[in-house]
């Protein structure tokens, strides 16, 4: 395992607008539709209109809206508050511990729904530039993956204990022309939920920044059919500069 030296990485990088770009990058203003059976086992059945500001300097995402709500993310904080609501923002310290008394069945709370949706769409929006980071090792899988006649590399990366992202190790596939095509995971705030298969389809380019418009996220559970969790469709990303 390589740190952070990847010949793919780079090609990621350069392929999704090069770092000199997205160092001018200050926020992405993103907007999406949430929707997928595992949102209604969790409390809180969508489609949802979800539109975040997402931070590409630090670790933070504001939600202007998730269905009724609006807040905040980061790794230690959420913020969360009804839409049209008088009451103050109501506020958990160390969101992620909140989950350690769960199980698959438990449902979510406001808080969270904006933790689950905040590290994710954080990890998402600031892909790939993020895994430069010297805690983050990465390294190229050996050979290729033949999906529908393209031949597509992988990218196994290994983040550090306590990172906010689905699991400790992830994998990336890439088409040929570095496009993020397919991520492997687990989502641990799930509790022995099961392998994921989140594929990407349709990229866009805003600026020069290179993204998918729709996230299929796949499962397949032993005694049951393959099927789709989550949703996210019709997404944009604005970016905002310096």
């Amino acid at each position: 395992m390589s740190s952070n030296s990847s010949d793919l990485l780079q090609s990621v990088i350069d392929a999704h607008g090069g770092r000199e770009y997205w160092d001018s990058v200050l926020f992405l203003a993103v907007e999406f539709e949430f929707s997928g059976p595992a949102l209604a086992n969790k409390g809180h059945p969508g489609p949802h209109d979800v539109k975040i500001i997402v931070d590409t300097k630090t670790q933070k995402v504001t939600i202007a809206k998730f269905g009724p709500y609006y807040g905040s993310w980061s790794p230690e904080r959420t913020e969360v508050a009804k839409i049209g609501s008088p009451d103050p923002l109501d506020v958990r310290e160390n969101p992620r511990a909140a989950f350690d008394s769960h199980t698959y069945e438990s449902k979510w709370d406001a808080h969270n729904l904006i933790y689950f949706i905040g590290y994710a769409f954080w990890n998402y929006s600031n892909f790939p530039f993020h895994l430069q980071s010297s805690d983050i090792q990465t390294s190229e899988v050996d050979g290729s993956t033949l999906e529908n006649g393209e031949k597509w590399t992988t990218l196994e990366v290994v983040h550090p204990d306590g990172y906010p992202t689905h699991t400790k190790v992830q994998k990336f596939d890439f088409d040929a022309e570095y496009r993020l095509r397919r991520m492997q995971y687990r989502v641990d705030v799930m509790k022995q939920g099961p392998p994921v298969w989140h594929t990407c389809y349709n990229h866009a380019v805003s600026g020069k920044f290179v993204y998918p418009t729709l996230r299929v996220v796949s499962v397949t559970v032993p005694g049951k059919s393959f099927f789709s969790p989550f949703v996210l469709n019709n997404i944009s990303v604005e970016p905002i500069y310096f």
